[in-house]
């Protein structure tokens, strides 16, 4: 998520109109009003407000004035998601006064981009949701995430009580992060280098297709990540800092599972260790957004010290804080004061209070943990032999490169042994334990490759390979239940890897649930299409 108000963009064009001559100060008026709304969230209020705009500018309207209100309306369209018609408004922003700014000539691209993008885009809709979609090998999330989105929803409105007014939310499933910067107007290296793959930002939530990494994300969580920042904004519009933002809305992602608050091993062990270390992110080290950070670990360490800061106020300063934090916030109360002043004690002896609550739970330090790298490659249809993380190679990959070789030869015992001897000093390396796993599984040790890759699978749950060759490992010692559930799994976090639906399909025909078997097959069509 990343935030940038509109005003600041504006602002000169504003000024210079509202000084251009006495009829067009109403106008400039509406103008910066109809700003205010949209940075904040008031959405109905834009509408009317836009619509006196475009009331207002007639004949004898004065060009800078003009162009100014066509800006906005440019804008205000944007936000919309309909790039047609801003882009027309924009054009008739640059025709009334001849002249653009800097400002202008970056966005106009962006607008210009999008609606190329979106011209022919399809969608489908749900109870409180639009979904937007251009590849059509991107079909095959729709469904799966409109249902996820609708649990989050029901889920957000019962801990918020609350649901946001309005039209049906959009969500619009980006090919590739290029295509994301363009929307949110950052630099594509920005996103990649975050391990940025979804935004909610003006009116709606901008989600990368799992399609553009190779080993795909846990799409679904993600959407209900970005719904709940949807819920916040709606709710407090831009006054609520980045750090709290970002820890409810990693607090409440996986409240569509009920099973807010989770957290998984690794960040766990990144977050003790900080403390431990003095090396925590500072709350004002994380604005104006996550998506600055360098690393993936970087963004891993401060989800899990925001998450684990709310999951404590909501413990210790009352279930509610939150929402009384807001109120706070929008009368204008700095974050830490308004945190004192909910908590009743100082923003330092809560902060302390936190991190003396987080080494109480005895969360494990894992030797040699790693994050896994969001690789944005396009996937081929095909699996990924291993993921990239940042771990670097020790002494094990020496002995996971002989492993590698003795399997290529078909010496799949040999490789075993080999890749053994790799854990012995990576033990938590997630790719040796894949390359173990999957030696185990060929050869015919299921038991042990089932071992393994359920172990890879707890310290790194969001690796869709582990799923995929656990299922496997299932299936071949016979246990179809469990081969089920690591299959669907591996799906949920790579949907376009074709190997678990052509094993669901066969187990789903032999178990005799046709409709399940036939939503297999069609998913595994749709994403053999070919690319637009």
């Amino acid at each position: 998520m990343m935030r940038k108000p509109l005003r600041a963009i504006c602002l000169g064009l504003i000024l210079a109109a509202v000084f251009a001559a006495p009829s067009s100060v109403t106008l400039s008026g509406l103008i910066g009003s109809g700003y205010e709304a949209l940075e904040d969230w008031r959405f109905q209020e834009a509408d009317e407000l836009a619509a006196q705009v475009s009331d207002l500018i007639g004949p004898d309207t004065d060009k800078e004035s003009a162009a100014t209100a066509y800006y906005f309306l440019g804008q205000y369209w944007f936000y919309h998601a309909d790039y047609r018609r801003a882009l027309s408004e924009l054009d008739q922003s640059k025709s009334s006064s001849g002249k653009t700014d800097a400002d202008f000539d970056k966005f106009y691209p962006r607008v210009q981009h999008l609606a190329e993008l979106f011209a022919d885009a399809q969608e489908k809709s749900s109870a409180h949701f639009v979904m937007r979609w251009v590849n059509p090998r991107d079909e095959v999330l729709v469904d799966s995430g409109l249902e996820a989105l609708e649990q989050a929803y029901s889920a957000l409105a019962k801990d918020f009580n609350y649901t946001p007014p309005g039209e049906k939310i959009l969500v619009e499933i980006l090919p590739a992060p290029s295509d994301l910067a363009q929307a949110v107007g950052l630099d594509e290296s920005m996103i990649k280098d975050s391990g940025t793959v979804a935004v909610c930002k003006f009116r709606r939530l901008m989600v990368t297709s799992p399609r553009a990494l190779a080993f795909g994300y846990e799409y679904q969580t993600t959407l209900s990540h970005e719904l709940s920042h949807f819920f916040i904004f709606s709710l407090a519009g831009e006054q609520v800092p980045i750090w709290l933002h970002e820890g409810i809305a990693k607090y409440e992602e996986s409240s569509y599972k009920n099973d807010p608050g989770r957290i998984n091993p690794a960040p766990k062990s990144f977050l003790v260790t900080a403390i431990k270390n003095n090396e925590l992110i500072t709350f004002q080290q994380m604005s104006p957004t996550f998506a600055q950070f360098k690393s993936p670990k970087q963004g891993q360490l401060a989800f899990a010290e925001v998450e684990t800061y709310v999951g404590y106020l909501k413990q210790t300063c009352g279930q509610d804080s939150w929402f009384k934090i807001f109120d706070l916030l929008k009368k204008g109360t700095g974050d830490q004061q308004a945190v004192a002043a909910v908590c009743k004690q100082p923003f330092p002896a809560v902060w302390a209070g936190w991190k003396k609550w987080v080494l109480s739970q005895g969360w494990p330090v894992i030797p040699g943990a790693v994050v896994l790298k969001l690789e944005f490659k396009e996937q081929e249809g095909k699996e990924e032999e291993e993921a990239a993380s940042d771990e670097e190679p020790g002494k094990g990959s020496q002995y996971a490169r002989l492993g590698d070789l003795l399997r290529d030869r078909g010496s799949y015992r040999a490789a075993v042994v080999e890749y053994n001897k790799a854990i012995a000093y990576e033990p938590y390396s997630p790719t040796i334990l894949n390359k173990l796993g999957l030696g185990q599984l060929l050869a015919k040790d299921y038991q042990s490759a089932i071992a393994t890759l359920n172990r890879s699978a707890q310290v790194y749950p969001e690796y869709s390979s582990t799923y995929s060759r656990l299922g496997q490992a299932y299936l071949a010692a016979a246990d179809d239940k469990n081969a089920i559930l690591a299959f669907e799994t591996a799906l949920g976090l790579n949907p376009f890897n074709p190997g678990p639906y052509n094993n669901l399909y066969g187990l789903y025909s032999k178990a005799g649930d046709k409709a399940k078997a036939d939503t297999m097959a069609r998913d595994l069509e749709i994403i053999k299409r070919k690319n637009k």
